[in-house]
């Protein structure tokens, strides 16, 4: 088994319930209620495929295939949010009544959350890279409270082929995007 991290560095970390048939734009998925906001410890993805040899009576490998491909997500939450928290699990959140405590319950659901992970890093040109993935928290999170440190919400999302032909997709920007052309604005009054 073969196994390439690729480190991604500083970015962005956005994560929202997923149910849909295909990927939403980029300003879609990229808005503050999605950004998970800080994270700690950076973020890394990592592609495990298992392959099978074909081999002939001498002993040598004639073809290799891959049998199964799994890609994961891993990144610290520094920014505590009951809401993206509850990505991470099969919980549920209630507000009980009185509206003086929001509760995070564990237990009783059997169906992980799909969750759709965008990653953006900011090249030093401007230019972006894009991690995109529909996944599961299945390994769970895991919360250290230590007495001087920081509290982080360590994730690790397994992808899920929840979208045909789809596990996740890394793209990088080559150009600037281009802005909607918008439609010159008529003038009142004025005849040719």
């Amino acid at each position: 088994m073969t196994k390439k991290d690729i480190i991604l560095g500083a970015g962005e970390v956005y994560m929202m319930d997923f149910t849909g048939d295909e990927i939403p734009a980029d300003s879609v998925i990229e808005t503050d209620e999605n950004n998970v906001g800080h994270t700690s410890g950076g973020a890394s993805f990592e592609y495990k495929p298992e392959t099978y040899d074909v081999v002939n009576s001498y002993g040598q490998t004639v073809k290799r295939l891959i049998t199964k491909e799994e890609c994961i997500f891993k990144t610290g939450i520094l920014s505590w949010s009951l809401d993206k928290i509850r990505l991470l699990t099969p919980a549920r959140i209630e507000n009980p009544v009185g509206g003086k405590e929001r509760r995070l319950i564990f237990g009783g659901a059997q169906k992980l959350t799909n969750v759709l992970i965008r990653f953006v890093h900011t090249k030093d040109d401007g230019l972006k890279i894009r991690l995109t993935m529909i996944a599961n928290a299945g390994n769970g999170f895991t919360m250290d409270f230590k007495g001087d440190q920081e509290t982080v919400v360590d994730a690790e999302l397994t992808a899920i082929s929840f979208i045909k032909d789809f596990l996740a997709s890394i793209v990088e920007e080559l150009t600037p995007p281009t802005e909607p052309e918008q439609e010159p604005e008529e003038t009142e009054g004025e005849e040719l």
